[in-house]
């Protein structure tokens, strides 16, 4: 586990850490590896409607769980020791100023979860097709 960096409690309810992981990999060079987190609980009205037009989506469902991560990592290479306090709080500022306005919207929880569903479901039918594909084999 890395130490956290900051956090954000945001307006629609979300909480988001960001983690550094960075390492020294020469000398006086880091590479910065910034990890930045939040839990979205998955809330049935957030499918409302979905469900019925997946065929495996009460599968999707239950594969994601109560919650799903949204994970986003931020990293830089060859960074001197020098610079390494003042790169990692730019490439914060830099998430602050272009991520964080679209991740705090009130609909974005929903939309991620909407998205990983349609994900999940995804990967479940193509389990499925090549099952299918396996026993119709030579």
């Amino acid at each position: 586990m890395g130490k956290v960096l900051k956090r954000w409690e945001l307006q629609n309810g979300l909480t988001l850490e960001a983690e550094d992981f960075s390492y020294n990999y020469y000398g006086e060079y880091w590479n910065i590896k910034v990890m930045i987190r939040g839990k979205i609980e998955v809330r049935p009205e957030y499918l409302n409607g979905l469900l019925a037009e997946e065929p495996y989506g009460e599968e999707a469902l239950r594969r994601l769980g109560g919650e799903v991560e949204y994970r986003r990592e931020i990293t830089q290479v060859g960074v001197p020791e020098e610079r390494l306090g003042e790169t990692i709080g730019r490439l914060l500022g830099y998430f602050e100023e272009n991520a964080l306005p679209y991740i705090d919207h009130p609909s974005f929880p929903e939309r991620f979860v909407q998205k990983r569903w349609r994900e999940v479901a995804k990967e479940i039918r193509t389990e499925k097709m090549r099952e299918e594909l396996q026993g119709k084999g030579p």
